[in-house]
């Protein structure tokens, strides 16, 4: 199988149970798993289940192929020993799926399936293997949407917890918000943290020769419409440094960063200019990069990136009442995002020494659509971890204030969500991605036992 993902999948049914229109349904179930998506493979399903010898041959089949999620389909009531038994030896998250009850018509009961799954869950739950529940007839695309969803989560969990994280410099001064618990981190997420000072990546673009910073000044340059106050200098020290982030990614393995972006990068014995914009073109192209030393925020990027395909968006929240709030940074965006039709700008930073004294920042306000805000953390007791999410929509936003701002109308309204991240203290930095994906951020901290804070 080239499937970089593969589904173990176990249509159950008992004995007794069994009928003529359940092959039907299990083929309908099988082609619904296989047409999700060419990156999941589907292992097993080609006959029912009804015994536990059965049973455990598709066990072997799961472990040999390492299988990274199981697709329980309750066709009927099923054995009790089945799943628990397959669930406790592979160690994979199972989802569990039931279909709606046929009509009895004041005959007999015709499958039973959710009856099954609820006894699966709390076997399930008792074990405490992670589960999920799927509740939609065979051929529906309400399951095919309830599938995906879990499945995109199952494999951003995989990803995150063997993410190398590159923390190049530390947090900024006084950003308590942008620390984070190595160790934690490590143990209940997977990720490994790698530290790298910003002398050797300062010292490692200076070293750089034209020829090996023409692709990157290309890319710069290629990726925003117009140059407004920049000099050559700056661009290429821009182009220097985002070759020099990509030669650490290659050195340490790491595949996503934490940048402290001030204040030693913007002095000029150092390196002179605002990375701004450098790290929205990494993030751009695919190298998930989040600003001011904040670890945890990049680890949510990252975990945005992998559920939707598309870049993520750190930043700030500025203002949280009235109908819409505002997501906002400095002009550190990555350029697909930009709004349709407008012309996105590399401008000197509106911030640094006082504004328009050294470049790099984007400009340019952020796309309307549905958006998905979130912010992973800590707990306040330090023993585990915690997310806020919040969907909204992004409206259609003028550049009403320098850098890279967004108007969202969050479902749950500004009061409500304010009231949320005051009152539960949450950290400073969100993580905004297109799209909502409120349900699989709920399945990822169900995955990797992560406190959900839904604002809705």
């Amino acid at each position: 199988m080239n499937a970089k993902w593969k589904i173990g999948y176990l249509p159950l049914t008992k004995g007794s149970w069994m009928n003529p229109s359940l092959e039907e349904k299990r083929k309908n179930a099988l082609k619904t798993m296989k047409n999700l998506s060419p990156d999941w493979a589907v292992v097993g399903g080609e006959k029912m289940i009804a015994f536990e010898p059965e049973a455990l041959e598709m066990l072997d089949r799961f472990a040999g192929e390492r299988v990274d999620a199981i697709v329980c389909q309750f066709m009927t009531f099923s054995l009790g020993t089945i799943v628990p038994l397959i669930a406790n030896r592979l160690k994979v998250p199972v989802i569990l799926w039931s279909m709606p009850e046929p009509p009895a018509n004041g005959g007999r009961l015709q499958a039973n399936s959710f009856c099954a799954a609820n006894m699966n869950s709390h076997f399930l739950w008792k074990l405490r293997i992670p589960y999920f529940h799927v509740h939609a007839p065979t051929e529906s695309a309400e399951a095919a949407s309830q599938l995906a969803s879990v499945f995109r989560s199952v494999q951003a969990a995989k990803v995150v917890r063997t993410l190398r994280l590159g923390v190049i410099g530390g947090r900024v001064p006084g950003f308590y918000t942008s620390g984070c618990d190595e160790m934690m981190l490590r143990e209940k997420l997977g990720v490994e943290l790698k530290y790298i000072t910003l002398l050797e990546v300062v010292k490692t673009a200076e070293a750089l020769g034209d020829a090996e910073i023409a692709p990157a000044l290309a890319r710069i340059r290629a990726e925003s419409r117009k140059i407004d106050g920049p000099d050559e200098t700056e661009l290429k020290k821009s182009a220097a440094f985002y070759t020099a982030v990509q030669k650490m990614k290659e050195k340490y393995g790491a595949g996503t960063f934490a940048v402290r972006c001030w204040p030693e990068v913007n002095m000029n014995e150092l390196c002179g200019i605002g990375v701004c914009s450098t790290l929205g073109t990494l993030t751009n192209n695919d190298t998930v990069t989040a600003c001011e030393g904040d670890v945890y925020g990049a680890v949510l990027m990252q975990i945005q990136r992998e559920l939707t395909g598309n870049a993520p968006f750190f930043c700030d929240l500025i203002v949280c009442e009235g109908d819409y709030g505002v997501a906002w940074h400095c002009g550190a965006a990555p350029c697909r995002l930009c709004k349709e039709n407008y012309e996105s700008s590399l401008r000197k930073s509106s911030i640094i020494d006082g504004g328009d004294v050294k470049g790099l920042t984007n400009e340019f306000p952020l796309r309307a659509g549905r958006v998905t805000l979130a912010r992973l953390g800590e707990i306040r007791d330090g023993t585990g971890f915690r997310m806020l999410i919040a969907a909204g929509d992004g409206i259609d936003t003028d550049l009403f204030v320098r850098g890279n701002p967004l108007k969202i109308r969050f479902d749950a309204g500004c009061d409500k969500l304010r009231e949320v991240i005051i009152g539960q203290g949450f950290e400073h930095h969100f993580s905004l991605a297109y799209g909502d994906i409120s349900r699989e951020l709920r399945h990822f901290c169900r995955l990797m036992d992560i406190e959900p804070v839904v604002v809705s």
